[in-house]
């Protein structure tokens, strides 16, 4: 994957604009596609040829003449379903191609995967550092910035858990943060001295009084998450 420097690019919604813009500074030769259906809602810059297909013709995929040995495919479409129907089209048509997708669930992640995608980028997870280490990360990691704190509304906040808050002596496994509407990244131990600790699927922290959680979200989500921790207190 990493001697690929040509990219063809699915979509031009909001992350895939961000993707090309980067991945243009870097280099890469970038042919950018869209469907009828989703182009009505699509950027339009000037310096972009986009062309347009019906994804669901193998012909029409078959005419953009993807080299697999050279082509790396973006399926960054806006709708999850042109996603996957992209994704299972592309995988038929060129066994061996090097697919990239994006998603915003962990059920999408894994239908993407099953699909054929052979790496996935899971916007939800993103912030939390999970992107796949592919060459492109630069790049993807600076859309993904970009989109996610300057355009959505989303912040980063540390948050110290209270007295007798309804979180302290709980584990972080049985925390459902994703229904609270927020992402934990990383807690800040008050018991180890200050030590950072990034959160990932091996660790269960228990969390007392003093700690301080470091989470993303929705400014709004945010503030309701620290109101509630106050009303518990």
């Amino acid at each position: 994957m990493t001697g690929k420097k040509n990219i063809v690019l699915f979509g031009y919604g909001n992350f895939a604009r961000h993707l090309y813009k980067n991945l243009a500074t870097s280099g890469h030769k970038i042919k950018v596609i869209n469907t009828l259906e989703e182009s009505a809602t699509a950027f339009e810059d000037e310096d972009v040829d986009i062309t347009l297909i019906n994804i669901k013709k193998n012909e029409d995929v078959l005419s953009l003449g993807i080299n697999p040995e050279t082509d790396l495919l973006y399926c960054a479409m806006s709708k999850t379903a042109n996603n996957l129907f992209l994704v299972l089209t592309l995988k038929a048509l060129y066994p061996n191609a090097d697919i990239i997708a994006i998603s915003n669930s962990y059920e999408n992640t894994r239908k993407l995967k099953y699909a054929g995608a052979g790496s996935v980028i899971d916007l939800y997870e993103a912030t939390s550092r999970r992107v796949v280490n592919m060459f492109t990360r630069p790049a993807v990691t600076k859309a993904l910035d970009e989109i996610i704190y300057n355009q959505n509304n989303i912040k980063m906040a540390e948050i110290e858990l209270p007295q007798n808050s309804f979180l302290e002596g709980v584990s972080v496994s049985e925390i459902d943060f994703k229904a609270i509407g927020i992402i934990l990244i990383a807690i800040i131990d008050k018991e180890l001295g200050q030590e950072l600790i990034f959160i990932d699927h091996r660790i269960d922290h228990k969390l007392d009084a003093g700690d301080t959680l470091v989470v993303v979200g929705l400014i709004d989500k945010l503030q309701d998450f620290k109101d509630k921790l106050e009303l518990e207190e």
